[in-house]
């Protein structure tokens, strides 16, 4: 059975990242970086590749990665760029911009978070019940080329985004006002945006309440 997702961590905080996650729970193979392995895997409808830099050999490295799981079977890709601790000025931006461009990949820089918590907001949607549900294919549709920046808060979300992603991590203590907190403050800051929001039940874990993709 293909798994939900293929993760491939480069470089030591990717692969410390993979410690945090729940293979099982999230349906997911956790893989650190090794060509040959890849080569055998069988890839995940969702490709995402860990990078501990954000230079051309690592995104060169990252697009090799992609196009192995992609003649394995993979589906749609992202690329997580190394986290930051504040949000990245224009010229940070047209970076990753451009790295979207080299990896035919959506690139995600988390702010004030990190590689965990990326996977956690794409993945868990889809992997584990939730009781503010989503259709696969919207959280899919936001997956193509193109920038995307993650917080670990709603009230940190751009703008400018065409479109947002919620995913409002529903432990045994939540309820759905934070779901409709959340979101209330997505749509005032970016009003325009696509809104897409995702409530998974999660067990108690040192991971964000609510994860916010801002994608460019």
């Amino acid at each position: 059975m293909q798994p939900l997702g293929t993760v491939v961590a480069f470089g030591a905080g990717p692969i410390g990242a993979l410690a945090r996650l729940d293979a099982t729970a999230l349906a997911c193979d956790l893989l650190e970086a090794d060509f040959r392995r890849l080569k055998q895997a069988e890839a995940g409808s969702l490709l995402l590749v860990l990078l501990d830099d954000a230079g051309n050999p690592a995104l060169a490295a990252a697009t090799k990665a992609i196009r192995i799981l992609r003649m394995r079977g993979g589906g749609e890709a992202v690329v997580v760029v190394p986290p930051v601790p504040a949000d990245p000025g224009p010229l940070a931006t047209q970076r990753i911009e451009r790295a979207a461009e080299l990896t035919g990949a959506c690139v995600l820089q988390p702010i004030d978070t990190g590689w965990a918590d990326a996977v956690r907001c794409l993945v868990e949607p889809l992997a584990i019940f939730g009781l503010v549900g989503v259709e696969p294919r919207e959280i899919r549709s936001l997956l193509r080329p193109r920038a995307a920046l993650l917080h670990a808060s709603p009230a940190r979300v751009l703008s400018g985004a065409r479109d947002v992603l919620l995913t409002c991590r529903l432990r045994p203590d939540a309820t759905l006002r934070d779901v409709d907190e959340a979101a209330r403050q997505a749509r005032e800051l970016a009003p325009s945006a696509r809104l897409v929001i995702a409530g998974p039940e999660v067990s108690a874990d040192e991971g964000a309440r609510v994860l916010a993709a801002s994608f460019l």
